[in-house]
């Protein structure tokens, strides 16, 4: 298991640009937000069948794994959060099917604005298959800090995975929504990713997609009070298997923000970031 494939959308939050005076629009449920995310928890820790990695060595019933990945900046959902290198390491625990994760992102240095986002994540993600069919839920809790400034924010969402392996290529569409501090700030995105193994330790593999985000998300994220298709992107990546357990491989992620409103209150609507990954599993 690789950060860079399994992704991540890579990761969580653009709070530096999230006022915590700013009065959002919260979307009304039948059940309180405490609600849902114990939900999504409780179904992420049901039993089921392990989803099968893509990595050449047989699936363990338990395996551990952690990498550390640099990289020009870090953007999240199409919200560019880190304009400088960063350093994003990653540990991750799978067993019987369930995979905790604990992901942060440091700054080397400041962005071009002054800020220095420090971001960590936590992930429960539990994922089930049926025939082509994967599903994953996951309660993903992240916490924002700026040591530079005195503002700091945490929040609590929950994700659903979804895809269809489709032989050639797989079709997937992920979804996220904020129960905590941002509630009802709801992304999707979909796409179609390709990718497999050239020769025993060399993977290769890319994907294309578009993400949307509601009033409530591009408010928190831009500012902007609108629903809209917030975006184009395209990744690529390559892994070489140094030995079975260990593995190294460049990243490229390119994207485009396409609404307009969007695009005139972000400073960097368009951009190019990469990478490169080194990790291992055990």
């Amino acid at each position: 298991m690789t950060l860079d494939i399994r992704i991540r959308d890579v990761p969580v939050s653009s709070a530096h640009r999230l006022d915590s005076t700013k009065g959002l629009i919260v979307i009304d449920s039948k059940l309180p937000c405490w609600c849902v995310a114990a939900c999504l928890t409780f179904v992420a820790c049901a039993p089921s069948r392990a989803f099968a990695q893509s990595s050449p060595k047989p699936e363990r019933a338990i395996s551990y794994g952690m990498e550390i990945a640099f990289r020009s900046g870090h953007a999240d959902r199409g919200y560019l959060i880190s304009d400088r290198p960063v350093i994003q390491p990653v540990v991750w625990l799978s067993a019987s099917g369930a995979d905790f994760s604990a992901w942060s992102n440091l700054p080397v240095t400041e962005n071009t604005d002054g800020s220095l986002p420090q971001i960590l994540e936590l992930e429960l993600t539990r994922e089930l298959e049926w025939k082509n069919f994967s599903i994953g839920p996951a309660a993903r809790m992240w916490f924002y800090h700026d040591p530079l400034s005195p503002y700091s924010t945490r929040s609590l969402e929950g994700w659903l995975y979804l895809s269809y392996d489709a032989g050639p290529f797989r079709l997937f569409t992920h979804h996220s929504l904020d129960v905590l501090t941002y509630s009802g700030a709801y992304f999707g995105d979909a796409g179609i990713e390709s990718g497999g193994h050239v020769s025993q330790r060399l993977e290769i593999g890319g994907s294309l997609g578009a993400g949307w985000g509601s009033a409530t998300f591009n408010d928190a994220w831009f500012g902007v009070v609108t629903a809209a298709l917030n975006r184009i992107r395209a990744e690529g990546w390559l892994t070489a298997y140094v030995t079975p357990q260990l593995y190294i491989g460049p990243r490229f992620e390119f994207n485009t923000t396409v609404d307009r409103s969007l695009r005139a209150a972000h400073v960097r609507p368009t951009y190019l970031l990469v990478g490169l990954t080194v990790g291992g599993e055990f």
